[in-house]
C-alpha cells in the first residue's frame, strides 16, 4: 500500500489498535499489529506503547513530519473472533507491502473492513445462554458430580447466564457484576435444592462459579509479564485477583446468609 497522509495513517492505526484492545488482545500483540499496519502505510519510525485502559502512538515520516496521539480505552469484553479477523487484516496489508504482485487495498476498503469488524454481530443470545448452561453442567461433572447434579448445575448456568446478560446492559462496574454473579449462582442452587433430592451443592455451585473465573484474564497477565510487558500485566493481574475477591465476596456472603436464615 502507497504512503497514506501522516493524520490518516495514525487514525486507522489507533482504530486498529483499540478493536483489539478491547477485544482481549494481549498487549504485545496489539503493539506488533499497529507497528505493521503503520510499516503498510510506509511509516516505518513507529512507537507504540499499551496499557489495558490506554494506547499511545507516535508516528514519524523519517524527516520532519511526526504524529502522536492518545487513545483511552474505557471497555473490554472477550472477543476472539474480532482478533483473529484484525489478524488476518493485518496481514493480508503486510503482504501487500512486501510482495509488489500481491493485491493492494485501499484505505476505502480498509476502514470498511474495520468497520464491518466492528459491527459484526456476536453469537446470539439464546447460544450463550446455551452454552453457559453447557459449561456450568460440565464442569460440575468434571469436579465429580452425577448427571442429576449435572441437569441442576446447568440449570444454574442457563439461568446465571440470562441474568449476566440483563445486568451487563445497566453498565455495572466489573466487580460488582461479578459479585451479584456470584450471588444468583448460590441463590439458584439453594432454591433448586429445596426441590430436587438427593443433590450435592458443592458441586453445583462450583460448576456455576467457573461461568465467571476469569481464565483468560489471568492468561493475558502471564503472558505479557513474560513478554517484558510489566505494567499490563500487573495491571490485568490485578484485575484478575479483584475478580476472583468479587466472586469469593458475593457466594461467601450469600451462603452466609442463607446460613442464618437457617436452610
Amino acid at each position: 500500500m502507497s504512503r497514506i497522509p501522516i493524520r490518516e495513517a495514525t487514525d486507522i492505526v489507533l482504530e486498529v489498535g483499540r478493536i483489539l484492545l478491547t477485544s482481549g488482545a494481549t498487549t504485545n500483540r496489539v503493539e506488533l499489529m499497529m507497528s505493521k499496519v503503520a510499516s503498510s502505510f510506509g511509516y516505518a519510525k513507529t512507537e507504540a506503547f499499551v496499557t489495558p485502559t490506554g494506547i499511545f502512538l507516535t508516528i514519524a515520516d523519517g524527516e520532519k513530519d511526526h504524529s502522536t496521539s492518545v487513545k483511552r480505552i474505557e471497555g473490554r469484553r472477550i472477543d476472539l473472533g474480532k482478533i483473529t479477523a484484525i489478524s488476518h487484516l493485518v496481514s493480508k496489508l503486510d503482504q501487500a507491502f512486501k510482495d509488489p504482485d500481491a493485491p493492494n487495498m485501499s484505505v476505502t476498503k480498509l476502514r470498511a473492513e474495520l468497520y464491518k469488524v466492528e459491527h459484526a454481530q456476536p453469537w446470539p443470545t439464546w447460544l450463550q445462554v446455551f452454552c453457559g448452561g453447557g459449561t456450568s453442567g460440565f464442569f460440575c461433572l468434571l469436579f465429580g458430580g452425577s448427571w442429576l447434579e449435572f441437569g441442576v448445575a446447568y440449570l444454574v448456568g442457563i439461568l446465571v447466564s440470562t441474568t449476566m446478560h440483563w445486568l451487563g446492559m445497566i453498565k455495572i462496574n466489573n466487580f460488582l457484576l461479578n459479585a451479584l454473579g456470584a450471588m444468583l449462582i448460590v441463590v439458584f442452587a439453594k432454591t433448586l435444592d429445596i426441590w430436587v433430592p438427593y443433590i450435592k451443592l458443592d458441586n453445583i455451585i462450583i460448576g456455576g462459579i467457573m461461568l465467571l473465573v476469569p481464565g483468560l484474564s489471568i492468561v493475558n497477565a502471564i503472558r505479557d509479564t513474560m513478554s517484558g510487558d510489566l505494567v499490563s500485566g500487573t495491571a490485568r493481574a490485578v484485575e484478575a485477583i479483584f475478580i476472583a475477591v468479587a466472586i469469593a465476596t458475593g457466594s461467601g456472603s450469600m451462603l452466609k446468609l442463607w446460613a442464618l436464615m437457617g436452610y
